[in-house]
């Protein structure tokens, strides 16, 4: 074998051990670094942070939630001249009236006002003329006993909540709450008893 021959069979075992060592590095390159709990905590760190801050912030901005009060007074004086005895529960100015809505259909006259508690819940006093049905078709039988304010009252439970019902100065009084405001019920029909 010639020294050309065996120059160039060196080079071909050197270009075979260059492209080897190589692949080597490439290989390790590929394989993942072995993980540490460290980075795993900070990756956590980088979803949960935006996370909480959505969570604080929505929370921050519902806290101080502004609600749309309405004037009842005209509703109230037309009630009245209806025959109903339009009570308007005595309520600490933390409750705010936010709906008002009155029907009279032939002989039934039934007034109806939302009330936003100052624990954020929707209820509702309505007043009519006629059998509870009148406010809600779901307010049939004797009820279950309730006493409060020194009224006793008719509890039911309807699919959106409870409701209390009460014959008031000749009217049915309809206290209603969704089943957040279940626990408002007490201080409405406070109200209620305390303006009748």
């Amino acid at each position: 074998m010639s020294s050309e021959e065996v120059t160039a069979a060196e080079a071909d075992i050197d270009g075979a051990r260059e492209a080897a060592e190589a692949n080597a590095e490439s290989a390790k390159a590929k394989r993942p670094k072995p993980r540490r709990m460290r980075d795993m905590a900070l990756s956590m760190a980088v979803l949960l942070v935006p996370l909480g801050l959505v969570y604080w912030g929505w929370g921050w901005i519902a806290e101080d939630r502004q609600v749309s009060v309405v004037d009842t007074g005209e509703n109230y004086a037309t009630a009245a001249s209806l025959g109903l005895p339009a009570i308007e529960p005595e309520l600490g100015e933390d409750w705010k009236p936010i709906s008002t809505h009155l029907a009279a259909d032939g002989t039934v006259t039934t007034l109806r006002t939302g009330w936003y508690s100052p624990d954020g819940n929707g209820l509702q006093v309505a007043e009519t003329s006629g059998d509870p049905t009148a406010v809600d078709e779901g307010l049939t039988g004797a009820g279950t006993p309730v006493e409060s304010a020194g009224i006793e009252w008719a509890s039911y439970d309807l699919d959106s909540g409870e409701a209390w019902v009460a014959v008031i100065d000749g009217a049915t009084v309809v206290l209603s709450a969704e089943t957040d405001g279940t626990g408002d019920l007490d201080a409405l029909a406070a109200g209620v008893a305390a303006a009748s």
